[in-house]
């Protein structure tokens, strides 16, 4: 019998901690090699003032806004996930998802889609508005 499966379902969890610093109107260098210095140098401060085993390979600094990004891989069990019926919401859309390797696998779910940036442009010089400074984006906790 299939049943209705949900991401809670898989065994797998996450462990992984993250701590997310912003630093608005930081000097950041211009020249490249100046600006790995400096993010190489907040990065050791960052460790030292922790004063915890943090390998330095485990803290990373970087200049500008990121985004979060998940491949479109089943997390129960890796196969490729099919987007079916999609519906607008509040800024974005949810799609019925469901794993390609029915009935080996019956991981359902929903994919939720975030707007997180608008480009413009030639389709080979594309200009996102976020990189541009036309919009800031917001971050929001999981």
């Amino acid at each position: 019998m299939m049943g209705d499966s949900t991401d809670s379902d898989s065994t797998e969890t996450t462990t992984e901690e993250r701590v997310t610093i912003t630093l608005t109107d930081y000097p950041v260098p211009v020249a490249e090699d100046d600006r790995e210095t400096g993010l190489e140098a907040l990065e050791d401060a960052i460790s030292q003032l922790l004063d915890v085993n943090i390998a330095p390979a485990d803290i990373t600094a970087r200049v500008g806004h990121h985004y979060v990004q998940i491949g479109d891989d089943c997390p129960r069990c890796g196969g490729t996930l099919e987007l079916r019926e999609y519906t607008y919401c509040d800024n974005g859309a949810v799609a019925e998802a469901n794993c390609a390797h029915a009935p080996d696998c019956e991981w359902r779910g929903r994919a939720i889609y975030r707007m997180i940036d608008l480009e413009s442009g030639p389709v080979s010089d594309v200009e996102s508005a976020v990189a541009s400074g036309d919009m800031t984006p917001s971050y929001y906790p999981y």
